[in-house]
């Protein structure tokens, strides 16, 4: 996904985005956080920041001392970060409108982090390849991916709702190859060992979140899949949360599977 296209999406979610963080976005970037071992005085590169949910707790564990660097393309993603970052008093985190493929800083990183973020840049392998060089040698990287069965059948349904009222089949922009070679355990060990990191640990944490009729519309609004209504009028939208409900029904989903992988490697 090019970045114009990126920042128009997350900034027509940026509202959901954000009611869904604490059940979602939060957990995972708390995790992300501990996993990269973030420490006291660090320099700290957060990639596809989103609205702060690895941001704030990376500012944390940094301290006073550290420093953090949030970057998106989502003008209004960031709006929500600072906020958070002001309301928690820190002041060793700042948001800044930027493309990860270009970002170049004054001073290198002792740790880089990218929450479900390296899907949405043009060219993954590329550009994590940059990035690692944005950092001191050993430096930490660490990057979040979906497993293999997360969001699966939520998003099957969700395809078959816009689908239908599409009236055309509608493919997954995750079950790409570049994408599901990162889904696994061994596959996002492979990438990184690629990648030219060392000491390349991955861990797997299993996540749920209960799936009521509001929760699954807002999932919608507030994520990626949010893309998938572009060029649909209000009528067409309406008619693919009336499908997606139903089909959820009849299915007997539930909860939403959101476990994810947290690669970390070593420069």
């Amino acid at each position: 996904m090019k970045p114009d296209q990126a920042a128009e999406v997350f900034n027509s979610t940026s509202i959901e985005f954000a009611e869904i963080s604490p059940v979602l976005w939060d957990p995972i970037g708390a995790a992300t956080v501990k996993a990269a071992g973030i420490r006291q005085g660090n320099r700290v590169l957060d990639i596809c920041c989103g609205a702060g949910a690895s941001a704030i707790p990376a500012a944390q564990a940094t301290g006073p001392h550290g420093h953090v660097d949030a970057i998106d393309v989502a003008a209004a993603l960031l709006d929500h970060g600072r906020r958070r970052a002001a309301a928690h008093g820190l002041r060793n985190v700042r948001f800044v409108e930027a493309d990860a493929t270009t970002w170049t800083p004054d001073t290198p990183y002792d740790a880089a982090i990218c929450v479900h973020g390296v899907y949405f840049l043009p060219d993954m392998d590329r550009s994590v390849d940059r990035l690692t060089t944005l950092l001191t040698p050993g430096g930490r990287f660490a990057v979040t991916t979906w497993t293999q069965s997360a969001l699966e059948t939520y998003g099957d349904v969700f395809r078959a709702a816009v689908g239908h009222v599409r009236g055309a089949p509608v493919t997954s922009p995750s079950s790409s190859p570049s994408v599901t070679r990162i889904r696994t355990t061994q596959g996002l060990a492979t990438w990184l060992t690629e990648r030219g990191l060392s000491d390349v640990q991955v861990a797997e944490t299993p996540l749920s979140v209960p799936l009521t009729p509001d929760m699954a519309w807002l999932l919608v609004n507030g994520t990626g899949y949010r893309a998938m209504l572009t060029g649909m009028d209000a009528t067409e939208i309406a008619a693919v949360q009336t499908e997606l409900l139903s089909r959820l029904e009849h299915a007997g989903v539930e909860e939403l599977d959101a476990s994810f992988l947290v690669g970390v490697g070593s420069v």
